[in-house]
């Protein structure tokens, strides 16, 4: 393979690179550069920086991606395996339909069309056979792992003029656990299964068992062959091992993190390999220290939270090429070198979030706007990560800081800041220009899009995704819901029945803050009501008693199951319920929609005990609220942005992270379609199953959006404050009135600020 070029291509533009960043810091002040010269470097006052052309020739030279065309129509055929055969041609293997099972077909590319090769052996197979890993040798001998009707795998090799011979390798059992087969130069065959690397030499035996860590998981390429060695993951890294002595020689520490272990390793010149995963494609010379990024992985779909890698394969004319899948489409991309694409895009958007981990549509959002505007790029900044404090409240007031001084970010993620405040200060831009016009085109709820405008047709933030409280169960304890005092009165006259599942009392409270917080300060209020608190706080505790929970418990109790009753979440939704409706501790079962996968199990418990499924008092939780700084480098691009991120592009996705804004994307999510299924049981009770919904309830579900009309969102800093400050009461030192009484003089100074 022709690699030399490669690398002289490579470093020229790192030192460009390096040359433009240099410029960057000493016109754009003070930076910190934090992934190394191909990564770039990020601001940390939490600025856009251009490189400035007066100062500088912009640098240019980068690898681009481009999709490569399947040579079938969607939906006809199925891709199974794209491996390279001894030449380094790519070849593609392929089911009729989309099933697991059918006939196979195999596809050549030749650098710019594919062509069908009918001669391939791989039609020898039966149709009950399903193809798992496949491998080129040295000598063209095709080697294949295929998994028959009773899941029993199966290893054959397909020599130039011979029949199929199978290899008895004694994996037949391992089915469920293989990912990956290898064939090194002299016809050694090396097989990850779980734990171990299975080495079968050319008279089909068992050589040795290597240890790897186990990924637990088919969905794992991070394994290669280079030229004297074998590699594949360990606990602190990559191991490699000597072909020859089959001895552990080396651990080369992980680029990002264990998360690695679910990108994908490929073979370079001699003892080179790479690596793809989501922050791009990286170089490990033989022998070499520190990792080198090639292909920038912000740039492209390799970031994009839909997109998982299945395969790196490095190309025979200074490419790469990228098997991976991207919202369960299989999807092929090329990587080529364009030297007059500038090095680093001439704007940076900077998107700053608490907590950006849980927005993944906005990370799509991201990924897909650079990729459609290759002048930009989009910097997300985690405030969690960034501030250097793990207290929420110390990163939210440095926060505010930066942004009543004029500074920060382009768009914030509100979601957990103080919005109110911020309209009132006149740092955030209104959007009524671009949300406006959707909504009368129907391309948006109306219902939700009234929520976020105001009475003077304003808009300063908007969702780009909501998640659904639901509840079943017991339907009389269901209809008491709907108001505190009611769920109060209800477990006053049953004390010896629960309402929530066992947890920390934190939990219910926060919970309760969430489905409760329209009662306890009307949409308008600002400063939660005292003598409303202190019903909340013994309603909570009245609660909690009833299902046996405590402040906090001993790890050991029930069997261990103490560790997750003490699992805090930030609306207390931990995923309990269904466990205590299930088991008959709880009468009813409180859960968060946040995509079709979480309706699988409540429609399952549904309809086996005919229980009727509600929504909440038509609440909603926006997620990814976006706004726009009034004194952002890029307000310009910060609006296209917000108006990206609400198009189809982005709201067609499902990333589990909460369900559309768009009336116009609702279409694509009734349509989706998946072959996901599982089964499940809770203390030895029933095994129950659950499948991806059907076109009915992803219509009922789908319907649920245009009933949603209060949305909830609780400022973090106030959110912490009630539960920290209340905690007295729950351990007993102190009366509910008396923590009613210390969060209220907490709040009071928190709003003078």
């Amino acid at each position: 393979m022709k690699m030399k070029n490669r690398h002289l291509i490579q470093r020229a533009a790192a030192l460009a690179l390096a040359a433009v960043m240099a410029v960057m810091t000493a016109g754009c002040g003070a930076k910190e550069q934090k992934e190394g010269a191909t990564e770039g470097a990020k601001d940390s006052t939490k600025q856009a920086g251009t490189a400035d052309p007066g100062t500088a020739d912009v640098a240019k030279g980068r690898y681009v991606e481009q999709a490569v065309a399947y040579p079938f129509e969607a939906g006809t055929e199925r891709v199974v395996d794209i491996i390279q055969d001894q030449n380094g041609e790519l070849v593609m293997f392929t089911l009729i339909g989309q099933e697991v099972d059918g006939k196979k077909k195999a596809y050549r590319y030749d650098g710019s069309s594919w062509s069908e090769d009918t001669a391939s052996p791989v039609q020898e197979l039966q149709d009950s056979d399903y193809l798992t890993y496949s491998a080129y040798g040295a000598d063209g001998t095709l080697y294949l792992i295929y998994a028959d009707q009773s899941y029993k795998a199966h290893l054959v090799k397909f020599a130039e003029g011979q029949p199929m011979q199978e290899i008895s390798a004694g994996i037949e059992d391992a089915m469920v656990l293989l990912n990956g087969l290898y064939v090194s130069e002299d016809g050694t065959l090396f097989i990850p299964s779980g734990d171990q690397v299975i080495v079968v030499g050319t008279d089909g035996v068992v050589e040795k068992k290597l240890p790897q860590r186990n990924s637990h998981s088919n969905f794992c390429d991070s394994h290669t062959l280079t030229a004297n060695s074998f590699m594949t993951t360990g606990d602190r890294g990559f191991l490699r091992y000597d072909l020859k002595s089959l001895a552990e020689k080396e651990v080369i520490p992980f680029q990002t993190d264990e998360s690695d272990v679910y990108g994908s390793l490929a073979r370079g010149e001699g003892d080179d390999f790479y690596l793809a995963n989501t922050k791009g494609i990286h170089h490990m010379a033989d022998q070499g220290t520190m990792w080198e990024t090639i292909v920038d992985g912000s740039l492209n779909s390799m970031s994009m939270p839909s997109a998982y890698v299945k395969r790196l394969l490095v190309g025979n004319d200074n490419d790469f090429y990228l098997w991976y899948s991207e919202s369960e489409e299989q999807k092929l991309a090329r990587y080529t070198y364009d030297p007059e694409m500038p090095t680093i895009p001439s704007k940076t958007l900077t998107v700053y979030g608490l907590n950006l981990s849980e927005n993944q549509t906005v990370k799509q959002a991201a990924a897909l706007f650079q990729m459609e505007h290759p002048d930009v790029r989009v910097e997300l900044i985690d405030g969690a990560g960034e501030s250097g404090s793990t207290l929420k409240s110390d990163t939210i007031r440095s926060l505010n800081a930066e942004l009543l001084n004029g500074n920060g970010a382009d768009v914030l993620v509100l979601d957990g800041l103080p919005i109110e405040s911020y309209i009132e200060k006149g740092v955030l831009e209104d959007l009524s220009d671009i949300i406006t016009p959707m909504v009368k085109a129907g391309e948006l709820y109306p219902n939700i899009a009234e929520s976020f405008t105001g009475s003077d047709g304003s808009v300063y933030q908007y969702p780009v995704r909501v998640t659904i409280p639901i509840m079943y169960g017991d339907g009389t304890a269901v209809s008491q819901m709907a108001a505190i005092g009611s769920l109060r009165a209800w477990q006053e006259a049953n004390p010896d029945k629960a309402l929530f599942p066992k947890t920390i009392y934190e939990n219910i409270l926060r919970q309760m803050i969430y489905l409760y917080y329209p009662e306890l300060a009307g949409k308008d209020a600002g400063q939660l009501d005292t003598e409303k608190v202190r019903i909340l706080l013994e309603t909570a505790k009245l609660a909690g008693d009833a299902s046996g929970s405590k402040v906090v418990f001993d790890e050991s109790e029930d069997g261990g199951r103490g560790r997750v009753y003490n699992a805090a979440d930030t609306r207390g939704f931990t995923g309990l319920s269904d466990y205590g409706l299930l088991t008959k501790n709880a009468e009813i079962s409180l859960v968060e929609l946040a995509g079709m996968m979480d309706v699988m199990t409540p429609v399952a418990i549904v309809d086996k005990y005919g229980y009727q499924m509600e929504q909440f008092n038509d609440i909603y939780y926006p997620k990814g609220l976006l706004g726009v700084t009034s004194f952002g480098k890029e307000k310009e691009t910060a609006r296209e942005f917000v108006a990206f991120a609400l198009s189809p592009k982005v709201q067609n996705g499902d990333l589990n992270d909460g369900f559309t804004v768009s009336k116009t994307a609702s279409g694509a999510w009734i349509e989706r379609t998946s072959m996901v299924s599982i089964g499940f049981s809770f203390d030895g009770g029933d095994m129950m199953s659950a499948e991806y919904p059907d076109d009915k309830k992803k219509e009922e579900i789908m319907g649920m959006l245009d009933k949603l009309h209060t949305p909830i969102s609780v400022d973090d800093i106030l959110l912490e404050m009630i539960v920290s400050e209340t905690k007295g009461y729950f351990e007993g030192k102190q009366t509910a009135a008396e923590a009613a009484g210390q969060f209220e003089n907490k709040t009071k100074l928190y709003y003078a600020e």
